[in-house]
């Protein structure tokens, strides 16, 4: 069998799925300057959303708690108890604090440390598809610890479908996450770490960075998925199906509105507007959901390839059933048949045109959402 070239396969992968968790915005802010003097402008925020700041005292200010966060939008913040870190070796304090189902419109972020005009660094974070009643599920904390070139987040252990965001306040500079951690570092303001994962599976994760080595201190808070409470007919996955979501339906009719392939198999016309009317006046959603795993790669770099064979395993590392039935000759393809709440893993292999099979590709992993 002639050699292939390494394949990179499976890099990215999508669920289908009628309500999730999702970044917004990520904004640095400060870096070290004077608080409240400075504010933090912000992209407009959404309604519903969860607004989590996360906060770095810099110059020695270990003893320095927040007195309040506040917005112009009149959004509530509450610090995450417990959850403040310290480092006394040198003498520096992170915390974080959020605010549940956000109005919307709120554009300036005031932080007031205590005492007032201390310098620091906030990075502030906007999620979308978080519980709104009582999102805040585990904490967990790392005072002092010693000093390495590979800090690690404080761990947590969380369902599947749940965000977690992980801090960690590193004396050294942080220069982006370890690779192959799944978390992803979305700012390194004041030479920190500052990242977020939503976990595709139940377990335990926790955050990890390469710095230039020293002391660091870390704080990890997870947050809850919204519950859809109507199923397939909450579309606008506010937990109830009302007025509002006759109205979506309404437009997804008419075609005002992008109709979702994952709902009534893509069909969104007059009878889904009854299902979801009759839903909204306390009947059962007939409406249906189909899941499904969508899957893409990196063509491989050998001559002649013909196509690709697409594997699927219930457990890492197989074994695994090819689920094509034919070639697939484009570099992605769509796996129907998933059942609500498994975990499936994926492997690819390269075809040439006499028919020679690579090696399986890395595997990827792919949790479909529960009903």
């Amino acid at each position: 069998m002639r050699p292939f070239a390494l394949l990179a396969l499976l890099v990215s992968f999508s669920i289908s799925s009628w309500a999730g968790i999702a970044l917004v915005h990520v904004t640095s802010c400060g870096g070290p300057t004077p608080f409240p003097s400075t504010t933090c402008t912000i992209p407009s925020t959404g309604s519903g959303n969860l607004l989590v700041v996360g906060w770095a005292s810099t110059g020695g200010a270990g003893s320095t708690t927040i007195t309040s966060v506040t917005d112009n939008a009149g959004n509530s913040y509450v610090e995450v108890q417990p959850v403040r870190a310290t480092d006394t070796n040198v003498n520096d304090m992170g915390d974080v604090w959020y605010a549940k189902n956000s109005a919307s419109g709120a554009t300036v972020l005031t932080i007031t440390p205590n005492p007032s005009g201390t310098s620091g660094t906030a990075v502030i974070w906007e999620f979308s598809g978080i519980d709104t009643t009582s999102p805040l599920d585990q904490t967990a904390v790392l005072d002092s610890q010693a000093a390495t070139s590979t800090p690690s987040g404080a761990a947590v252990t969380v369902p599947a479908n749940e965000l977690i965001v992980s801090i960690g306040w590193v004396q050294g500079s942080v220069t982006g996450g370890v690779s192959g951690n799944v978390f992803t570092n979305d700012s390194t303001a004041t030479g920190d770490g500052w990242a977020h994962y939503i976990a595709s599976a139940a377990g335990t994760y926790n955050a990890q960075w390469n710095s230039s080595h020293g002391t660091y201190a870390s704080s990890t808070v997870s947050f809850k998925a919204a519950a859809v409470g109507g199923g397939p007919c909450d579309l606008n996955s506010d937990g109830t199906v009302n007025v509002v979501d006759v109205q979506l339906a309404t437009n997804m009719d008419l075609q005002l509105a992008t109709c979702p392939g994952d709902l009534n198999g893509g069909v969104c016309n007059s009878a889904l507007v009854q299902e979801v009317v009759n839903a909204a006046l306390g009947q059962a959603c007939t409406a249906t959901i189909t899941h499904s795993v969508s899957l893409s790669w990196t063509a491989s770099t050998s001559s002649n390839i013909a196509g690709y064979n697409i594997y699927r395993g219930n457990t890492s590392g197989g074994p695994y059933t090819q689920i094509n039935s034919g070639l697939v000759t484009a570099t992605s393809y769509l796996d129907a048949a998933v059942t609500a709440g498994q975990t499936y893993y994926y492997v690819a292999t390269a075809v040439d045109t006499s028919n020679n099979q690579s090696s399986y590709s890395g595997e990827a992993q792919a949790t479909v959402p529960s009903p």
